[in-house]
């Protein structure tokens, strides 16, 4: 992470009770490599097995941790995981995509059985892609320290090098940042990680998770 630091106050946002409580659904994942810019073509094949998942707001698909091919695409180890946020309300819905094939770009990915994870509360939280349509840093900043403030948050925010991101296939690329939260109060942490910051939160930007230590960028 640069220097680039706020210190937010506290709001005058909607207490955590206001929205659902969510949770993280983990599925095993079997397949080969997965093409750049896979992450909207892997939400929409996911959305047609599970369709009220668009209906749904602050659900999406967090980043799938994996080995980067030569190209820009993902190469799926043995211990990759596909990993959902959705109210909890839904585990139940979710559990159709249990040993679904799905097709992406030119490869076919092999879901597995999958378990749920309540969220912890942390006082670090870390999302690897954050975007606002902003792609001057500091005018990115100031979109989500007003827009965590609104929440009635407090904590530091640490934003990381600008990278870029698809959000709809066939769109243009948009700036994005690596953002973690850090000096989180336990209620404020779950908030976070309920309402999700920013845009794009289908393919997994601005979903926070659990962060030990401030991170760079990767």
């Amino acid at each position: 992470m640069n220097a680039a630091a706020n210190t937010l106050g506290p709001g005058c946002g909607p207490a955590a009770e206001q929205l659902p409580e969510m949770v993280d659904v983990v599925f095993a994942l079997t397949g080969g490599s997965l093409p750049r810019d896979f992450e909207w073509p892997l939400y929409r094949e996911i959305a047609r097995v599970l369709p009220w998942l668009a209906k749904t707001p602050r659900t999406g698909v967090l980043p799938l941790k994996g080995t980067r091919t030569a190209d820009g695409g993902l190469m799926l180890t043995h211990r990759a995981r596909l990993v959902i946020r959705l109210p909890r309300d839904r585990v139940c819905s979710a559990s159709a995509l249990e040993r679904a094939s799905l097709r992406v770009g030119g490869a076919t990915i092999a879901v597995g059985e999958g378990t749920f994870r309540k969220h912890q509360a942390t006082s670090t939280l870390y999302s690897p892609r954050v975007t606002t349509g902003e792609g001057d840093e500091m005018r990115f900043m100031a979109v989500i320290e007003e827009e965590i403030a609104a929440l009635g948050v407090r904590g530091r925010i640490l934003c990381g090098r600008r990278v870029e991101v698809q959000l709809e296939e066939g769109r243009n690329r948009v700036s994005a940042f690596p953002v973690a939260v850090h000096d989180l109060r336990e209620a404020d942490s779950l908030l976070l990680q309920r309402a999700g910051i920013g845009r794009g939160q289908p393919v997994g930007c601005g979903l926070l998770i659990p962060h030990k230590t401030i991170v760079a960028a990767e």
